[in-house]
């Protein structure tokens, strides 16, 4: 089946439309919100979704808005109603607007049908207490599109119309009304609209959910670092890294990708497929702590540089972000290609591969790339971990600087081995390295 696309409008523009009733509402925020969560919603169904404005502040005319949803199937935008400017706490339904002509009926019929089901859906979700209700809007315009669109309230839905869209403009019941406008100001009842409307847009086109048995690459991390790092050594012994073990670097993966919401596990098997478990031997070299090929795309082209392996691993956990969410970053962004990213697009670590991803774009150019990753995700998991001790917090600061000048040095696990006893040789040694700074 041909996938379906949607283009979604937050009505209104910067913050406007704050309701009498609540002095804390603004219909443009809680729509941009509302838009927002409903894309990575239709998105987890592998619709293909738009949106009019890249930022809240800027402002569109009505027709250039219509005018964006032009090759999708459906131009949908997202408001909240008012009578008048006055509080009005009898006036509780949703409102779904569908454009009409006498004429010509075409899609409109779809446009009512699926508006029906969309204000029954908000009229469910919000606990309203009257019905939602559909309205056909009926009016003439110069087919040329001469301009006065732009004056007419509904004139997104007379542009969309001319480049053949079916268009819905949803009232989300009225935010002169108190109990409405306590409602939408919450995130979590946002939430449950978006899932709700989804999955009635989802039905409607016949699309059934993507996400059954896939792997979102947000969420908290199954495996431990010990898992992780065993499964590296058993492969390679001698892991390629600056100034750190693979304990130390697993334990980065799962502290950067809990302050983004990133699975550290999944990235940390990604860094094994891109690295040959930190073989390295590609393009990229082990001292740019590049654990991703981030901006590596062939033919000797080394990709970027991260000063120290943490920044390196917190550029690969922002850019796994970028594609896996439309969240703000949590810390200052060190991935240079993190703008680059179209926001949101792949969900699933299956959808990391161009050829896989029902968005058209990915990480890798290969077919299978998500597959791959998760077989090694697979291999981590089921790896019996060996365990570094942990150094004791009075310890920290001397052995820390000790490990910086190589005056000690692990084992080919990483293990420092403080709890074994110091023989006369390794005492020599460390007394050699310690003359030798001088």
């Amino acid at each position: 089946m041909k996938q379906i696309k949607v283009c979604l409008d937050a009505g209104h523009y910067a913050k406007v439309n704050r309701s009498p009733a609540n002095k804390t509402y603004y219909e443009s925020e809680a729509m941009w919100k509302l838009h927002l969560l409903l894309k990575a919603e239709l998105e987890a169904f592998g619709i293909s979704v738009i949106t009019t404005r890249p930022k809240q502040d800027q402002d569109l005319s009505l027709w250039n808005r219509g005018q964006k949803a032009k090759g999708c199937n459906l131009f949908l935008s997202l408001h909240s109603n008012a009578v008048a400017n006055s509080v009005n706490e009898n006036v509780d339904y949703p409102v779904a607007l569908c454009y009409s002509e006498d004429d010509k009926i075409g899609t409109d019929e779809v446009s009512r049908e699926l508006g029906g089901k969309l204000a029954k859906v908000v009229e469910a979700t919000m606990g309203t207490a009257q019905k939602g209700r559909i309205f056909t809007k009926k009016i003439d315009y110069d087919r040329n599109g001469n301009g006065f669109l732009d004056d007419e309230w509904y004139g997104v839905l007379h542009s969309a119309k001319q480049v053949g869209v079916v268009g819905i403009l949803m009232e989300h019941s009225f935010h002169t009304q108190t109990k409405a406008t306590n409602w939408l100001l919450k995130d979590d009842n946002l939430k449950k609209l978006a899932k709700a409307e989804a999955a009635t847009i989802a039905e409607y086109y016949g699309v059934k959910t993507q996400s059954e048995n896939k792997t979102l690459i947000m969420g908290n991390t199954v495996a431990t670092a010990g898992q992780m790092a065993t499964y590296c050594l058993k492969r390679n012994a001698n892991p390629k890294l600056v100034d750190c073990s693979i304990y130390e670097l697993a334990q980065m993966f799962l502290d950067e990708g809990a302050k983004e919401g990133v699975r550290g596990d999944i990235a940390f098997a990604q860094a094994c497929l891109e690295t040959g478990n930190f073989a390295f031997g590609g393009d990229v070299d082990y001292e740019q702590n590049n654990f991703s090929g981030l901006g590596a795309t062939g033919n000797g082209v080394r990709g970027n540089e991260f000063d120290t392996p943490l920044l390196g691993v917190r550029a690969q956990i922002q850019h796994l972000k970028a594609y896996a969410s439309t969240d703000k970053l949590n810390q200052e962004c060190v991935d240079i290609r993190f703008k680059y990213v179209k926001r949101g697009t792949a969900l699933y670590v299956e959808w990391l591969g161009i050829p896989d991803n029902p968005n058209g774009t990915g990480w890798a150019a290969g077919n299978s790339y998500g597959v791959k990753i998760l077989n090694i995700l697979s291999g981590i998991l089921s790896t019996a971990a060996i365990e570094v001790p942990p150094v004791l917090d009075w310890l920290k600061e001397a052995v820390n600087w000790a490990k910086s000048k190589k005056i000690i040095v692990g084992n080919e696990n990483g293990d420092l081995m403080l709890d074994k006893p110091l023989t006369r040789g390794e005492f020599c040694i460390m007394l050699y390295r310690y003359y030798n700074l001088k």
